[in-house]
């Protein structure tokens, strides 16, 4: 019985025991269920081999402008540009990035909801890309922003862009926002302003393509008005922009609001420049950035030229805008462009074309009516008429072409008005210009310098725009250089000369530049180095101390009609 009893004990204690043992581990894996594991997003196109291989192609960046926003594309199929992008923008002191996207999937928004973001982290080939918790927090206490991970996972204008901010804003938190299509720009441009007002160390990037499923001509025309209005964003210039997202912009708008800020445009490019895609069908690009503006800056270029092979390939290629393709973003960033128009626009037909070099008519240009439009369109919004082409249709090619140029809103000088005075940022500039070709050389040469000086007390800079010289000679003759220091001495500040048709030398006298050939611009000879080569002057003018500066490009005539940035 004894035997039995001590048994029996055993047997209890062991169920006990076992009992304690199942229920310990029971409570220790149903503690573990409710242990939420950290949630992870990440784009799906994630190989960091891919990503490798796309920056190794990247110029090294060395001269860094201090950037507050910018746009990008979040098609993959422009990875490159996008790449680009960074690589201009890319900035390992700033801490926050807002990402600011469209809603690609018609998701429910609530009535009061301004867009959905995540407080996942994201897996990127470079590394964790947190998010910045303390501003989503802030964001969705209003209940203006809600939370929804399947919203943010899904958007290709958010996980586009996530790899590439890892890579080159590798300290940086992260803000995503797919925004509401239905709300008003005003409410979006108080988040911008909100915003900013979060974080003293951030930059935003609107994730945004522009025009859909258009031609390509349609489309670049549209992106050109885009540009433009890119510029100065506010709520009625957002309304000529074409894009995917103008309540992004709205946003980018109220985060700028009270910067003095410069539009950098990288690059304007669609799917149709990149790939085989539909030329009937595409999706645009423009990329660019806003910078605080220092500075005020004027682009001048050599001789113009649209009759002859340029009219050729324009009509080749469906646009005179082609001709400019490959240099439209340094037009774009030039706050004016001034060139010398050599030669008419009128409704004639040309005579030039198709005949034979060094004959007589050869060298009388008229240019299409569609050049104006065209003039203004790539951002050339001021031409000097003095030269020796510009009668080669006689005073009434002149008339018309003024009144083309008006009709486009393209000023002009030269011609019938000597100069004119244009008021730029606070500053009177004045353009005046010599025609060594008119009627009387004498004439032409005491009236310029007693324009010059009239100009001296009505304006702030006097620029002359001088079209002189010898045909393809690399130097100067003693004599134009006589003539340059007379119209610095009457009171000029710069000097632009053209018509030789090859860059000439430069020259300081008494602290004033002289150009004394830009050289070609647009025009169909290639029959050498010289000729193919043309010389573009960057102004920059200081807003504060309004001291002058210089910066030279290097332009090349392709033999298909097209001019590149050397």
């Amino acid at each position: 019985m004894k035997t039995q009893k001590i048994i029996l004990t055993l047997i209890l204690l062991t169920a006990v025991l076992i009992t304690a043992v199942s229920y310990f581990l029971f409570s220790k894996k149903a503690e573990s269920k409710i242990i939420k594991p950290e949630t992870f997003l990440a784009s799906i196109y994630n190989s960091k081999e891919v990503y490798d291989s796309i920056f190794s192609e990247l110029p090294q960046n060395t001269e860094k402008v201090e950037s507050m926003a910018g746009i990008v594309s979040h098609h993959f199929l422009a990875k490159d540009l996008i790449a680009e992008f960074y690589n201009k923008t890319g900035n390992e002191k700033i801490s926050t990035i807002f990402l600011i996207s469209p809603d690609h999937y018609n998701h429910f928004f609530p009535s009061n909801a301004l867009a959905y973001t995540s407080k996942s982290s994201w897996n990127t080939p470079y590394e964790e890309l947190e998010v910045n918790e303390e501003i989503i927090d802030n964001l969705v206490k209003n209940k203006d922003v809600l939370i929804d991970d399947s919203v943010l996972g899904l958007e290709h204008g958010i996980y586009i862009e996530i790899p590439f901010i890892k890579k080159f804003f590798p300290n940086a938190t992260i803000v995503p926002l797919v925004v509401n299509p239905n709300v008003s720009y005003s409410q979006f441009s108080a988040l911008g302003n909100e915003l900013k007002k979060l974080s003293d160390n951030s930059f935003l990037i609107v994730s945004s393509d522009f025009s859909h499923n258009l031609g390509f001509k349609e489309a670049s025309i549209k992106d050109k008005t885009s540009v433009e209005s890119l510029k100065n964003l506010n709520e009625d210039s957002i309304k000529n922009i074409t894009n995917d997202c103008k309540q992004c912009l709205a946003v980018l708008s109220g985060f700028l609001d009270g910067n003095t800020y410069k539009f950098n445009l990288i690059d304007n490019k669609n799917s149709f420049d990149i790939s085989d895609e539909d030329k009937n069908s595409v999706t645009s690009y423009v990329s660019g950035f806003y910078s605080e503006k220092k500075d005020l800056q004027i682009l001048f270029t050599g001789d113009l030229m649209f009759d002859r092979g340029i009219r050729h390939y324009a009509q080749k290629y469906g646009s005179n805008e082609f001709i400019f393709d490959k240099i439209y973003p340094t037009l774009a960033n030039a706050d004016l462009v001034v060139s010398n128009l050599e030669g008419p626009i009128t409704d004639n037909a040309s005579i030039s074309s198709g005949t034979t070099p060094g004959s007589t008519n050869n060298y009388i240009f008229t240019f299409d009516k569609s050049v104006a439009k065209t003039l203004y369109s790539e951002n050339i919004k001021l031409v000097d008429l003095g030269n020796n082409h510009i009668l080669n249709f006689h005073t009434s090619g002149l008339k018309a072409t003024e009144n083309y140029l008006q009709e486009a809103n393209v000023e002009f000088f030269g011609g019938n008005d000597k100069s004119i005075i244009k008021n730029i940022e606070g500053l009177k500039i004045a353009f005046v210009s010599y025609n060594e070709f008119a009627e009387s050389t004498n004439l032409e040469q005491s009236q310029t310098i007693a324009e010059i000086q009239k100009l001296k007390i009505e304006s702030d800079l006097i620029i002359v725009f001088s079209h002189w010289g010898v045909e393809y000679t690399t130097e100067p003759t003693e004599e134009i250089k006589d003539l340059a220091h007379q119209f610095i001495n009457a009171g000029a500040d710069l000097i632009i000369g053209s018509h030789p048709h090859v860059v000439q030398s430069t020259e300081i006298y008494n602290n004033k530049k002289i150009y004394y050939s830009l050289g070609n611009f647009v025009f169909d000879q290639y029959f050498d180095e010289n000729v193919r080569n043309g010389l573009g002057v960057i102004l920059e003018i200081d807003l504060k101390t309004k001291a002058l500066n210089f910066q030279d490009l290097n332009f090349y005539l392709q033999s298909g009609g097209q001019t590149i940035l050397k």
